[in-house]
């Protein structure tokens, strides 16, 4: 027999048996990472949808398989703590109101809600040193992130998400929650500002309870998302910027110690942000919480 025969054979078996084991081993992790949820041609074919209804894209589409699992929440309660012990070391004076407890130091008023819903006010109101609408968008945020550290406000899971303006003389700063890295749009963190002062922060933070990875199933893609969006909502009568297309999670708050949410498809178009839940394809309607955020 050709020993060098002989040797080819036993090297390509040896390879074969390398590869099979591989298959067997790792496929199912290959899978994940190497399969789309969207082709080329799925992303060619909304993106005409969204010309041909007066959409400009501008966002970019993840076009991964991706899954999700649902994660039960509940208003944060270290986050009261928080906010708490700091009026109260400061020697706050404390009053009671219908779901509202109020507590006073000089220059500052918290109110925490029973809903979870926490303002606190400033009077007189934070001067920032320059005129807000003279200044770039990355050195207001500087400054805002500044005074969010020395309050004690850069909470866990903070994260800047847009500058809202409100009314001529007026910007808000919002920021929402990420919780297990992913972003949870329900949860934010909101500062609002008159010319150059900061006036009142508004939070609304939340905590998981419950979280069954071992339940992850597959959400759907970017483009169903976008396709159901425009059907409820119709084609836009003057063109709209589709400017951000996220994976995330929100809900309602339900007046509950503990809710379930769904993950979502959030959409901004135009600076309006709207909510498609990734399970059912369904537009949520807007958050609505009691004392909401404003």
């Amino acid at each position: 027999m050709n020993l060098g025969r002989a040797k080819l054979i036993l090297i390509i078996a040896f390879a074969g048996l390398n590869l099979f084991l591989g298959y067997q081993l790792f496929w199912p992790d290959f899978g994940r990472l190497t399969r789309v949820a969207v082709s080329v041609e799925e992303l060619q074919s909304m993106e005409k949808m969204l010309i041909d209804n007066n959409y400009e894209l501008e966002a970019s589409i993840n076009r991964s398989f991706q899954t999700r699992d649902f994660i039960t929440v509940s208003p944060s309660l270290a986050v009261q703590r928080l906010i708490l012990l700091r009026f109260l070391r400061e020697g706050a004076r404390i009053f009671q109101g219908d779901g509202v407890n109020y507590y006073y130091i000089d220059g500052e008023t918290a109110e925490i809600h029973r809903s979870g819903l926490i303002r606190i006010l400033y009077n007189p109101a934070i001067y920032l040193g320059n005129d807000l609408y003279t200044m770039e968008q990355r050195e207001l945020r500087s400054l805002i992130d500044q005074f969010l550290v020395a309050n004690q406000l850069n909470l866990e899971g903070l994260t800047f998400d847009y500058l809202e303006k409100t009314d001529p003389a007026s910007l808000t700063a919002v920021y929402y929650q990420v919780i297990n890295d992913d972003p949870v749009f329900t949860g934010q963190l909101k500062v609002l500002t008159t010319e150059d002062q900061i006036r009142m922060v508004e939070i609304y933070w939340l905590e998981t309870v419950e979280r069954f990875p071992a339940k992850e199933i597959q959400v759907i893609s970017a483009v169903e998302a976008l396709g159901n969006l425009v059907f409820e909502i119709g084609p836009a009568s003057e063109s709209a910027v589709v400017s951000r297309v996220e994976l995330g999670y929100y809900s309602g708050e339900y007046e509950a110690e503990k809710w379930e949410m769904p993950p979502v498809w959030r959409i901004i178009v135009n600076d309006q942000p709207y909510y498609i839940n990734a399970f059912t394809g369904n537009l949520e309607k807007e958050v609505i919480i009691p004392e909401q955020l404003q």
